[in-house]
């Protein structure tokens, strides 16, 4: 296997992207939205596609959950292994405002540090970080 890139389907997905690029870095590419695509002619201004390159090694997709079979968020928790400490509780502090915690930050029996939240757009997330 060369890259598993979540993709992750989400409420208001354009906010959403915005504010994981403040929180994550990165740069976001290839937004492509329903308007002007006759498949799409009833659900203008949705997203159909976009991406999060956090770096060249780390790639999330994020799509507007237009459809009725993809209107919960929750078959997916995207697992981040941030690069310090510092990153994950910055991470947090910052996806757990207005979100619901699942677990503080907190030191696991596998030494390393864990947290998991699902943020205010109803996307899960765990954040793990290990001295490697």
């Amino acid at each position: 296997m060369k890259q598993i890139i979540p993709e992750i389907y989400i409420q208001n997905a354009r906010e959403a992207i915005a504010l994981y690029r403040e929180i994550f870095g990165g740069e976001i590419k290839n937004l492509q939205l329903s308007d002007d695509l006759e498949m799409f002619r009833d659900m203008k201004g949705k997203v159909i596609h976009s991406e999060l390159h956090v770096n060249k090694s780390c790639v999330l997709y994020f799509v507007d959950a237009y459809e009725p079979r993809r209107s919960q968020v929750g078959n997916v928790t995207v697992m981040l292994h941030m690069d310090s400490e510092e990153q994950l509780h910055t991470a947090f502090e910052r996806l757990s405002r207005d979100g619901q915690v699942g677990m503080e930050p907190q030191k696991t029996f596998l030494g390393a540090t864990h947290a998991i939240v699902t943020d205010r757009f109803g996307a899960p997330w765990a954040l793990n970080y290990a001295k490697r």
